[in-house]
């Protein structure tokens, strides 16, 4: 939408060279929503930082996606064990794994 501000992001994370920290600061911001490709890439580094930076995030489970992948021993790994394990691996510490359901929910008027 025009006005919205843009960060456009070179490496893996979203607050990495980029004023998104800041910004999200300046606009009292504290909870972030996460939502994209790849799981266990991006959508897993930004939670992470977000969650070591203080922000609430929540990270939308079935707004996010990744790739089969092969390991270093050959064995191939399918998109769905690695969307998993990374969802398993965030859950709670970095951030809060929820669907697009709740999101919506969350925003609806009169909710705090």
């Amino acid at each position: 939408m025009d006005g919205e501000p843009v960060i456009v992001k070179r490496v893996n994370s979203s607050f990495i060279g980029t004023d998104l920290q800041s910004w999200l600061r300046a606009a009292a911001i504290q909870t972030v929503v996460i939502c994209g490709a790849t799981t266990n890439h991006c959508i897993e580094t930004n939670a992470r930082m977000a969650g070591n930076l203080g922000f609430d995030a929540w990270l939308v489970r079935d707004a996010t996606w990744t790739f089969d992948c092969v390991g270093p021993d050959g064995d191939i790994h399918s998109a769905e064990e690695i969307h998993a394990m990374t969802l398993a691996n965030l859950h709670g510490e970095f951030a809060r794994i929820v669907r697009t359901a709740d999101v919506v929910e969350a925003l609806e008027p009169g909710r705090e």
